[in-house]
């Protein structure tokens, strides 16, 4: 019977594409976190939560709702660096692929960040 044990996270952070896209999307979840929270206050009423171009806004909530998003991002981020790193020293590629999905998934919610925070304006 033998042990696995984790690729060493210090050996994993230095190679440079893993750092470079785990890096790149916590930035950009960041970032989404901070427009969110820079632009959104508590109140009573409720703010838009969802607009659709054939019907406009379809769906309106309590305004904490709109931290939905850069949590889920949050979640996408932790997942597919712990997939990553697990999978780091069987496969490469496939652990590049996750953090690479990762970054691309931040990089589309911080986008819908973005427009949430106009419509709400």
């Amino acid at each position: 019977m033998t042990i696995h044990t984790l690729y060493p996270l210090k050996l994993y952070f230095k190679y440079r594409a893993s750092f470079g896209l785990i890096g790149a999307a916590a930035i950009l979840n960041l970032a989404s976190w901070i427009w969110a929270l820079g632009h959104i206050r508590p109140q009573a009423e409720p703010i838009f939560l969802h607009y659709n171009i054939l019907f406009g806004v379809d769906y309106i909530g309590e305004w904490w709702r709109v931290f939905g998003l850069p949590m889920t991002g949050l979640v996408i981020l932790l997942v597919n660096f712990f997939l990553a790193w697990c999978l780091f020293e069987k496969d490469k590629f496939v652990s590049l692929l996750a953090n690479a999905t990762s970054a691309v998934c931040q990089a589309l919610l911080l986008v819908a960040t973005a427009l949430l925070v106009f419509l709400n304006i």
